[in-house]
């Protein structure tokens, strides 16, 4: 879970880097013999002029790839843990070595929208995968037989699916200069209509109107899963459905204002955080619908149960 909660930290310090113009403050990207990145040339250089932000986003990322490396290595050494936990792990290092490498070449290519809007999409599917090795680590799950019933959870994975596919649309827009291209109108988009011609309006009002989409849906999901939660018993669960339904609301209005704000720094940081909360908490409740515990008791012992053919032929006679 510490991974995890690193990952989050490092999308709030990376919320930091776009809107105060720090992405190119350091021209460079290499490493020293421990691995760790420097800044034009320097480990720890003067942090100012936008370096604090963009390098403290690196040295967090080193720090967030130190604890990925610890937690692969600690799942390879404990050998009562599932053969898919052990790969999921050492998955989520190529994930954030691939993360690592999308930053980089971010910065060298000069800022190109593609591989910038690439880095944050991947930021928030490296965040959920941390999530499910988390889950899948946990001592109650691994050492407890399951408990409690599935829960339906396709809407749930719906909710998911959302959440990302807006997190797309948010770094597109960003990335591709479309955030203030409507101006200060949190209706419509300025002078350009409700509906512009251009592309960028475009892509901008398809974040803002697909963002009013996934608030409902995942209000009435989330509603929803709370009422199957407290119907099953699942108290943990019916309390984490209300995460999603309050993170959901916290972002829009925090979209709205970056709007009004003109990408005001503490409102944009603050709108990629939350969207990153928003994505963790719902993976967390698509997970939490699972069972409780490790399933493979709960298979094997039905698989004991279940009489052999001879065993009905014998009872049959």
């Amino acid at each position: 879970m510490a991974a995890s909660i690193l990952t989050w930290v490092m999308l709030l310090i990376g919320g930091t880097v776009n809107p105060t113009g720090s992405s190119l403050a350091c021209s460079d990207w290499r490493f020293n013999a421990l691995g760790m990145p420097l800044c034009n040339g320097e480990l720890f250089p003067a942090m100012t002029g936008g370096v604090q932000f963009e390098h403290g986003h690196r040295l967090w990322g080193w720090l967030v790839g130190v604890s990925t490396v610890g937690v692969a290595v600690w799942s390879l050494i404990d050998k009562r843990l599932p053969k898919a936990t052990r790969w999921l792990a050492v998955g989520g290092v190529f994930m954030v070595l691939a993360q690592g490498a999308l930053g980089g070449i971010t910065v060298l290519l000069g800022l190109n929208p593609w591989v910038s809007t690439s880095h944050l999409l991947l930021g928030y599917g490296f965040l959920s995968l941390m999530i499910f090795v988390a889950w899948r680590l946990h001592p109650t799950r691994r050492a407890a037989p399951a408990m409690g019933a599935r829960l339906p959870r396709g809407a749930l994975a719906l909710a998911v699916g959302l959440v990302l596919v807006q997190a797309l649309f948010g770094a597109a827009m960003r990335h591709f200069g479309a955030g203030m291209i409507c101006g200060d109108d949190p209706v419509g988009c300025g002078g350009l209509g409700f509906w512009p011609a251009m592309g960028l309006g475009k892509l901008h009002m398809t974040h803002r109107l697909f963002g009013y989409a996934v608030l409902v849906l995942v209000v009435v999901i989330a509603v929803r899963a709370r009422r199957q939660a407290l119907t099953a018993g699942r108290t943990r669960a019916a309390w984490l459905a209300l995460a999603p339904a309050v993170l959901v609301v916290t972002q829009v209005a925090l979209g709205l204002l970056t709007v009004v704000t003109g990408k005001g720094v503490a409102i944009v940081t603050l709108h990629t955080a939350v969207g990153g909360l928003l994505m963790a908490t719902t993976v967390m409740l698509y997970l939490a619908f699972g069972p409780l515990g490790d399933p493979r008791p709960e298979r094997s012992a039905a698989a004991t149960a279940a009489p052999t053919p001879s065993a009905n032929a014998w009872e049959a006679a």
